[in-house]
C-alpha cells in the first residue's frame, strides 16, 4: 500500500469523530508504553496514533509517521512467499493475530520485531481500525542464535571423538544423545537407539542381574560408576568396553541425567591375552596413548573453553534480564543452561583426566603420580602415601607414560579387590636401578585362587615392564596385603 492510498491527507486535519475515536482507543492502551511499541491504524492499515516508545523503536517521529502506511517499516524479505500486510488484515477476521518478522528503522538499520495486532470496532460492529503493540526482539533472536551456534559447536566437537562413544542419558537411562563414536562402536544409527533404555547394550546375564540399573544408582549416589565387561553391539556381536558413567546435576544438586562414555577394549584386551611380541605391544600401547592424549587435551582445551564461554554467555545473558535488557522469561533459560554448563564441564574434566591427565605431558611424571594419589583417595576414600625420590633423574617420554600406567593400573586394582584402607606408593632411584612400589593393607591373594599375575590389569603391568626391560614381582606382603614391585633399568627410563 503506498501512502497515497491511505485515507485523508497528514497536513489536514482528521474529522472530530475520526479524532476523537483515535484518541479513545489511543487511551486505551497508554498503560502498555515503556519498552513497547503503541500505535493505532485505521481500518486501511494507515498509522493514527504513535507513542513515545514507537519514536524510540523506529526513529520516527509522530509527526514523520502518522498517516503513513504501516508497510514504510516493513523490511523487504519480512515475510518469504507472503504480504506484511496480510498479518495485521487477519485481526480483523480472527479478532487478534501475533506476528514476527524484520523491520526497518528510519536510519535504515534492520530490527526484529514482536507485534500483536487486535481489531478494534465501533459500537455498532464496523470495523473502526486496529491497535498494535511491537517490542524490538533483536536482542532476544540475537541470543538464541548464539546459543543455537555455541550448541552446534558442542555437539560437532563431541560427534568428532571417533574411538570413544559419548552419549547422555536421562534420569531413567534413557538414550538421547548420540555421537558418532557411539555409532561406530555400538553400530546403532541415531535414529535407531534415541528414545531407547541403554541396557539394550548389555549382555542378557547382565540384564537378568540388574547390571544397568546398578550402575547408574551408583553413579547417582557417588557421582560416578566404572565397569569393564563384554557389551553387545547392534549385531549381535560382543566386545569388551570400559565404561564410565557420571551424574549431571544441576546448581541445586537435583539430577538431571548422566553422560557416558565407552571405550571398545577389545583388541587391547586380546593383545594382553595372546601376549604377542614386544614391538607390536609397544607400538599398539604409543598409538593408544597418542590417541588418549589427543582426545584428552580436545576435550580439556577446546571443549573446556567452549562450555566455559557459553557460561559466561548464559550470565551475561542473567544480568541482562535483571537489568530489564532482555524479556523476564529468559532468566529461567539462561539460569537452566548454566546449570546444564556446570555438569558437563564437571564431566568433561573427568573424562579428560581418566584419559591422561595434563600434568603427564606438561609438568612431568612426580606431579601426575602425586595427582593420581590425591585424586584417587578422594575417590575412593583410601589414605595414598606417596614417597617419591629419584633425584636429578629426567624420565623419558615413553617411561614417564609406562610407570604412570603401572601406578594406575595397580591403584585400580586396588580399588576393585583389595578392600583396603592404606596403600603406599614409591618411586625410588637405588643404584642403577628405578624402583617402583605399590603396596595396600587390604585382604591379598587367595592361594587357593587362580594366580593374581592373570588378572587384565596386571597382565598389562606386565607388559609394560617388560617392555621397558625390567621385571616385575606380585605377592601378598607378610602382614597379609599385597604389593606389586618393579624394577627397571635406568638406561631404559632415564632421558637421553
Amino acid at each position: 500500500m503506498s501512502s497515497e492510498e491511505c485515507a485523508g491527507n497528514p497536513d489536514e486535519a482528521p474529522t472530530s469523530g475520526g479524532l476523537e475515536n483515535a484518541r479513545d482507543r489511543f487511551q486505551l492502551m497508554l498503560d502498555l508504553d515503556g519498552d513497547f511499541a503503541v500505535f493505532t491504524l485505521d481500518s486501511n492499515g494507515c498509522i493514527e496514533t504513535w507513542n513515545t516508545a514507537a519514536e524510540r523503536v523506529t526513529g520516527y517521529g509522530a509527526g514523520e509517521i502518522v498517516g503513513k502506511p504501516l508497510t514504510v517499516l516493513f523490511a523487504p524479505d519480512f515475510a518469504e512467499g507472503a504480504q506484511p500486510m496480510d498479518a495485521v488484515f487477519s485481526a480483523a477476521s480472527k479478532g487478534q493475530t501475533r506476528y514476527e518478522g524484520w523491520h526497518v528503522r528510519k536510519d535504515g538499520a534492520r530490527f526484529w520485531a514482536n507485534v500483536v495486532v487486535s481489531a478494534q470496532r465501533h459500537g455498532q460492529g464496523d470495523l473502526a481500525g486496529f491497535a498494535a503493540v511491537a517490542l524490538d526482539a533483536s536482542e532476544r533472536l540475537l541470543y538464541e542464535a548464539r546459543l543455537r551456534r555455541s550448541e552446534e559447536k558442542l555437539r560437532l566437537m563431541i560427534d568428532s571423538v571417533q574411538d570413544y562413544a559419548i552419549f547422555m542419558l536421562s534420569t531413567a537411562g534413557i538414550v538421547i544423545s548420540w555421537n558418532s563414536g557411539a555409532r561406530k562402536i555400538k553400530g546403532y544409527a541415531p535414529d535407531e537407539i534415541l528414545g531407547h533404555h541403554f541396557s539394550v547394550f548389555y549382555t542378557p546375564e547382565d540384564q537378568a542381574a540388574g547390571l544397568p540399573q546398578q550402575l547408574l544408582a551408583t553413579a547417582a549416589a557417588e557421582g560416578r560408576a566404572q565397569s569393564e565387561g563384554w557389551r553387545v553391539r547392534r549385531d549381535g556381536s560382543r566386545f569388551w568396553a570400559d565404561v564410565v558413567i557420571s551424574a549431571i546435576r544441576d546448581s541445586s544438586g537435583t539430577l538431571q541425567g548422566f553422560s557416558k562414555v565407552t571405550r571398545d577394549l577389545t583388541e587391547r584386551r586380546r593383545l594382553n591375552e595372546l601376549e604377542r611380541a614386544v614391538e607390536i605391544a609397544t607400538a599398539a600401547e604409543r598409538a593408544r596413548e597418542a590417541e588418549k592424549a589427543r582426545v584428552a587435551r580436545e576435550l580439556h582445551d577446546d571443549l573446556g573453553q567452549q562450555l566455559a564461554a557459553l557460561k559466561l554467555y548464559a550470565a551475561e545473558n542473567e544480568r541482562a534480564v535483571e537489568s530489564g535488557v532482555l524479556m523476564p522469561d529468559h532468566a529461567k533459560k539462561a539460569h537452566a543452561l548454566a546449570s546444564q554448563i556446570d555438569g558437563m564441564m564437571t564431566a568433561v574434566r573427568r573424562i579428560a583426566a581418566d584419559l591422561r591427565p595434563t600434568l603427564l605431558d606438561d609438568l612431568g611424571l612426580v606431579p601426575a603420580v602425586e595427582w593420581l594419589a590425591e585424586d584417587f583417595s578422594r575417590r575412593f576414600r583410601v589414605n595414598v602415601q606417596t614417597r617419591l625420590n629419584i633425584g636429578d633423574l629426567e624420565f623419558n617420554e615413553t617411561a614417564a607414560t609406562a610407570i604412570f600406567r603401572i601406578v594406575q593400573e595397580a591403584l585400580t586394582n586396588v580399588a576393585r579387590h583389595a578392600h583396603a584402607t592404606r596403600v603406599c606408593v614409591s618411586i625410588e632411584v637405588v643404584g642403577g636401578e628405578c624402583k617402583i612400589n605399590v603396596e595396600d593393607d587390604g585382604i591379598g591373594v587367595n592361594p587357593d585362587e587362580p594366580k593374581k599375575e592373570k588378572s587384565f590389569g596386571l597382565l598389562g603391568i606386565g607388559e609394560r615392564v617388560r617392555q621397558l626391560g625390567g621385571s616385575a614381582r606380585f605377592a601378598n606382603t607378610q602382614e597379609g596385603g599385597f604389593k606389586i614391585s618393579v624394577t627397571l633399568p635406568i638406561s631404559a627410563v632415564k632421558r637421553i
